[in-house]
């Protein structure tokens, strides 16, 4: 390269565009031809004239000058790296491209790590080695690795991504040794790409480098800019629009430098986020150009973005378990609280049996925690079964009424109801009629919960017409309490999502309702929007497809009180307490019980004894020994006429729909969930024995 191209205006628009530094050095001849500069903040300035050095000085006068802004700690290594003879000898050996870091000073006398990038080439014309040094300020850059290295010093692989990104923004394009033209000499050397683009609304490409149009997955710069429509705003990503470019312009507005990050569509329709360092070029014409080098950071930012997420995501559940251990705390208290009061007034016994209905209330409370738990869980896994019913969707309607107007009336809170009647009406539909109660009384809930004294709840309902036999369920559920925050309404569906965590005492739960709403809503294939205003109220639209369903035809059932009175039950459950509370509680209804502490003397006692000498064995599952599926199996297999008919009935804390899957699979009649409802007990072991009172052998069949 001769001294007139060094000096070329072309040349030094584009370093002034993109460059923080930048000095060309003539090493056979050991002088310095041109001015070496600095740009800060879209300022150019004259770094011979502040160290003193005039217009060509040599190549060491300008080493002792520029030493004087190195730390001591680098200065050995700044020394060795700059030695004249040093560069010529690597040019010799093969090398091209050197790059290297190091702390100096700016302009304006501020710190700044230096990334030195050198192309050594040997100029066609003079013969002498040509060292053309690009500087770029890492400062920030480095601070920003500093914040990362101390958010994550454990994870390996992190900072392993950090020294590679450290590296890459080192790497230069080999310099091609035959220049095209002055452009594409400079884009192929610097270590990211390069775009120029109009000032224009649409920041319009002028120029794209090839390099640039690689990065992003296309063969050639013309296929890049026809895929943006012409624009960098037609590759942009849409939320990135109003957020990164939209800072970038906004940078502009105080000087003609910017430096920013945002997603570019490739060609595969993936975004990657890009680095942009832009500059505004004015022409000696009075036009301005926009000028950028782009850097790939994607890893980078996948990386950042993911360590933020598990951030919050940590502190979600450390909010969580706090949460959790409030809510289990507190009825754990009043029950603990209320047993030491039965105990000490043992014979008031008015007292004993009030106290007794408020730790069913709360023991009722502490079941629902953990179900909403493990449901939420079901949900995440995307393991949540859904039936396919006939329901009669007004007698529905009418049992979440029932239970909420209640519950309104005690909060003195008005609940309204209208039906669309303009609109197609069908009564029975196919569903999951447990999970639609959920939602509702969820939903029903929280409007009574975050309600006033004497506000309202109001609902709109009706039906879209039918098509092939789907209809949609419109509801619109509006209450006039507190109103949530526009913040909050963007995380309301996220698990353990609460915004009212200063009123505890009077909003109790632990975030999870509205995450299983929108969890079995969406399984549903519909769809649930809030509206809501702080001090106003809010609005919850329900959209659920239903397949349209006949009649179904009805059969009386003839009712019949259950009772176990003198049947005999083998019990198995290696818990002692829970075995003294069943036998106790099957006792008192007149049943005869034999406990056995594991599956295996489940076995042996239905072996030992005669046949039909047990109507009925009540099986925990997880037991020592022998756990109570094997145990039902093995009595199935057993040689005797009873071991197909005897009910087994399940009674285990594994309450999950392929828990009674698999009780059903190794034989079992039913299935009942601990924490034990006796009624439900009561109930289920007179159905599964009502054969003895009519003289019929039968197993009676689990409803799936």
């Amino acid at each position: 390269m001769s001294k007139s191209m060094i000096n070329n205006r072309f040349l030094e628009e584009t370093v002034f565009a993109i460059a923080d530094g930048y000095c060309v050095i003539n090493l056979t001849k050991n002088y310095v031809p041109g001015v070496m500069y600095q740009v800060i903040d879209g300022r150019q300035y004259n770094l011979n004239e502040q160290l003193g050095l005039p217009e060509d000085s040599s190549l060491q006068s300008l080493v002792d000058a520029w030493a004087l802004t190195i730390p001591k700690e680098g200065l050995s290594d700044f020394l060795k790296e700059f030695d004249r003879e040093r560069l010529l000898k690597r040019f010799e050996n093969g090398e091209r491209h050197i790059s290297f870091r190091y702390w100096t000073c700016t302009a304006t006398f501020e710190p700044m790590l230096a990334e030195d990038h050198m192309a050594l080439y040997r100029d066609a014309e003079t013969g002498d080695v040509i060292a053309v040094n690009y500087v770029l300020d890492r400062t920030e850059h480095y601070r920003l690795e500093e914040k990362e290295r101390a958010l994550e010093k454990s994870n390996q692989e992190y900072i392993k991504l950090l020294e590679e990104e450290k590296k890459h923004t080192a790497i230069i394009e080999k310099l091609t040794q035959e220049l095209r033209n002055e452009l594409d000499w400079f884009s192929v050397s610097i270590p990211g790409v390069v775009k120029i683009s109009n000032d224009d609304p649409t920041y319009s490409f002028k120029y794209v480098s090839e390099q640039f149009a690689n990065m992003l997955g296309y063969n050639t710069p013309e296929e890049l800019i026809e895929a943006g429509q012409g624009s960098i705003l037609g590759l942009a990503h849409p939320e990135d629009i109003t957020r990164g470019l939209a800072d970038a312009l906004n940078q502009y507005t105080r000087s003609d430098h910017y430096a920013t990050i945002y997603r570019i569509r490739c060609k595969d329709g993936t975004y990657k986020y890009i680095e942009d360092r832009g500059q505004k070029v004015r022409k000696p014409d009075g036009t301005v150009e926009h000028w950028n080098l782009m850097l790939d950071k994607n890893d980078f930012m996948i990386k950042s973005i993911a360590l933020e997420s598990e951030k919050k995501a940590n502190q979600s559940k450390s909010a969580f378990l706090s949460r959790m251990s409030h809510d289990m705390r507190t009825p754990l208290n009043g029950i603990t609280g209320l047993l030491k009061i039965n105990e000490n007034h043992f014979d008031d016994i008015d007292l004993v049996k009030e106290n007794h209905k408020k730790m069913q209330i709360a023991a009722d409370y502490l079941l629902s925690l953990i179900n909403e738990v493990l449901q939420m869980s079901k949900i995440e896994e995307g393991s949540i079964p859904l039936t396919q019913e006939v329901i009669d969707f007004t007698e529905l309607t009418n049992e979440i009424i029932v239970i909420m107007e209640q519950r309104a009336r005690d909060r003195g809170i008005q609940m309204q109801f209208r039906s669309n009647k303009q609109g197609p009406q069908y009564p029975f539909l196919y569903g999951s009629p447990v999970h639609l109660r959920q939602i509702f009384l969820n939903i029903y809930g929280n409007c009574i919960k975050y309600n006033r004294p004497g506000g309202t709840i109001t609902t709109v309902s009706g039906y879209t017409e039918a098509v092939d036999g789907i209809t949609t369920y419109e509801c619109t559920i509006t209450d006039t309490g507190i109103g949530m925050g526009k913040e909050f309404l963007e995380h309301i569906f996220e698990p353990f999502s609460q915004e009212k965590d200063d009123a505890r005492s009077m909003y109790q739960g632990v975030g999870l309702g509205m995450a299983i709403v929108k969890g079995l809503i969406d399984k549903m294939g519909g769809s649930i929007e809030i509206k809501s205003e702080e001090g106003v109220g809010s609005s919850f639209i329900i959209r659920i497809p239903f397949k349209i369903a006949s009649a179904p035809i009805c059969v009386k059932e003839q009712k019949t009180e259950a009772t176990i009175e003198n049947l005999n039950l083998l019990l198995a459950e290696d818990n002692e307490l829970n075995a003294e509370i069943a036998e106790t509680l099957l006792s008192d209804e007149g049943a005869k019980i034999t406990v056995v502490k594991n599956g295996l003397q489940a076995v042996k006692a239905f072996q030992e004894n005669p046949c039909n000498y047990f109507d009925a064995i009540l099986m925990d599952i997880m037991m020592p020994v022998m756990d109570g599926l094997t145990a039902a199996k093995t009595i199935r297999a057993a040689a005797r006429a009873d071991a197909k008919t005897i009910p087994i009935i399940a009674m285990t804390a594994n309450a999950f729909q392929e828990d009674q899957e698999q009780c059903y699979k190794a034989g079992m009649n039913a299935h009942l969930a601990k924490p034990l409802n006796m009624e439900k007990v009561i109930r289920t072991i007179y159905e599964q024995c009502s054969y003895k009172l009519s003289g019929r052998c039968r197993i009676k069949k689990p409803n799936l």
